[in-house]
């Protein structure tokens, strides 16, 4: 799976994929501006933390974000993103991980946990292991790619970037530059 994620200032940024079959995939999401889309650290924190059936995963194995959110708003109700499947505890694992303050510079990867695990308890998610060396990186793989996006700040101008995500089934989710 190939994912373009594309910045236009004063614009909705977008996601364009390309599934390994051809198929394609594309939507928007609300822009943060300097800060990172949710989209993006979802990659990032289900790279960093080996979750395959997180988001991008399931993005990976055929889902289209773009139809489920659209059936979602138009069912509405507990159970209105049922489109993500049966069995969601990838998903909300991924996204416990993905709402957390990683940039925060009053909180160390401990305290990170902490509120991992208030997030998921909220969620009847179970809470996994404390995992250091994981959360150091990934708050190093958020706070770089944080910089990028920044500095994707070019008036008028759109730039993306391209990489490449193993699909959900064959081995661990990884990030390659295209």
């Amino acid at each position: 799976m190939e994912l373009r994620l594309v910045r236009t200032p004063g614009q909705h940024d977008r996601a364009y994929v390309r599934l390994d079959d051809g198929q394609t995939r594309s939507w928007t999401f609300p822009s943060y501006g300097v800060m990172l889309p949710h989209d993006l650290v979802h990659l990032l924190v289900e790279v960093g933390f080996g979750i395959q059936d997180g988001f991008w995963g399931r993005v990976a194995a055929g889902l289209d974000p773009a139809k489920i959110n659209a059936e979602a708003e138009a069912r509405g109700g507990k159970d209105k993103y049922a489109g993500f499947g049966a069995d969601r505890s990838g998903l909300l694992l991924a996204e416990g991980y993905a709402g957390l303050p990683w940039s925060s510079p009053d909180l160390d990867d401990a305290a990170l946990y902490v509120t991992l695990g208030e997030n998921l308890r909220r969620m009847a998610t179970p809470t996994p292991p404390f995992e250091p060396a994981r959360f150091a990186a990934t708050r190093r793989a958020l706070d770089a790619a944080r910089l990028q996006w920044a500095a994707l700040n070019v008036r008028g101008g759109t730039l993306s970037t391209t990489v490449t995500v193993r699909p959900l089934g064959h081995g661990p989710l990884v990030v390659a530059p295209k």
